[in-house]
């Protein structure tokens, strides 16, 4: 039994070898420094621009914003770049066997995040910070519905096509772990918020990991937009954002058997998805924690746009512009 594991996992290292070799075109490579770049122009604009198109309509603004902003660079790389799309964003179907960890990993991940969450942001509001409502709940179950198919469906697949399927692969061959932890912090930057900083790159490994051990994005794509519906599920439900931090402090033992669920349905999870995986794990292809050159201008710019974002979201929850007389 075990030769024969180490046999699949000795396959499945010569297979990604191979895919690797097919990739890209003859004359044409991406590499750190050209995603980086890549990436960095696509996040100036998105800041830039996208919210004109929110401001002027938000549902449909944000299926624009989705596609225009985050989709068509992705393509448009894979063109650049001469790419083979299926073998370099894992365009392979999802096997079936792979989707109840799917299942159990995101509603366990959610749950966790909802924890991590409210003990946050109610630590914030102790000294005075009032959250900011990012999304306004749906008012109707209509309105719910089209939230379904912008959170999730648009995002989830846009997101990864860019991330998982574009800026990822491009960085694996200096080896999974940097590849995941590198376009991870970058997932985690791009989305602005420094109270989600934290369960935003956690979402972004989780996913990452999903796609490699399942050797397909459909796998990403489908645990993003599970995690996405039950974000707009609960917005549907709740009726705002922050009620989960409505909880006095002496009421925190309640999320306790939460936090007991979560973690167990995650660890249950991980093991479902590594039994039925075939690749090796995925701390033996580790040369780094980070690849080597990845501290360059292109991430220093990401890192000032998001500190940027960050302070205007904390200024707000603690009214500092007020007191500053603006």
């Amino acid at each position: 039994m075990m030769k024969d594991q180490e046999q699949n996992n000795a396959d499945a290292a010569d297979n990604h070898s191979a895919v690797n070799l097919e990739m890209t075109g003859p004359d044409r490579k991406p590499d750190l420094k050209t995603i980086l770049r890549f990436y960095i122009i696509v996040f100036i604009f998105l800041l830039f621009f996208a919210p004109f198109l929110q401001t002027w309509n938000f549902e449909f603004g944000m299926i624009l914003t989705q596609v225009v902003f985050i989709l068509l660079p992705a393509l448009w790389f894979w063109r650049r770049y001469r790419v083979n799309q299926v073998a370099y964003a894992r365009l392979y179907p999802l096997q079936v066997r792979f989707i109840p960890a799917i299942i159990l990993l995101s509603a366990s991940m959610w749950l966790l995040n909802i924890v991590f969450a409210t003990g946050l942001v109610s630590g914030l509001m102790e000294l005075g910070f009032e959250p900011v409502v990012a999304i306004e709940p749906p008012q109707s179950f209509q309105q719910y519905l089209i939230y379904i198919i912008i959170l999730s469906v648009f995002a989830g697949i846009c997101e990864e096509v860019f991330f998982r399927g574009t800026i990822m692969p491009a960085m694996e061959g200096y080896g999974l772990v940097p590849a995941i932890v590198l376009s991870s912090l970058l997932f985690a930057l791009f989305h602005g918020s420094f109270l989600s900083l934290i369960s935003t790159f956690v979402l972004g490994v989780v996913i990452a990991v999903i796609v490699i051990k399942t050797n397909s994005l459909w796998g990403g794509i489908l645990y993003h937009m599970l995690n996405n519906f039950y974000a707009a599920t609960f917005l549907y439900l709740a009726g705002q954002y922050e009620t989960v931090a409505d909880v006095e402090p002496e009421g925190y033992w309640v999320f306790l058997p939460l936090l007991i669920i979560s973690l167990a349905g995650t660890y249950f999870g991980l093991r479902l998805l590594h039994k039925h995986s075939s690749s090796a794990p995925l701390l033996r292809n580790r040369k780094n924690w980070l690849p080597h050159g990845w501290l360059s201008w292109p991430l220093l710019a990401g890192l000032g746009l998001f500190l940027i974002m960050a302070m205007l979201e904390l200024a707000i929850g603690f009214n500092w512009l007020n007191l500053a007389g603006l």
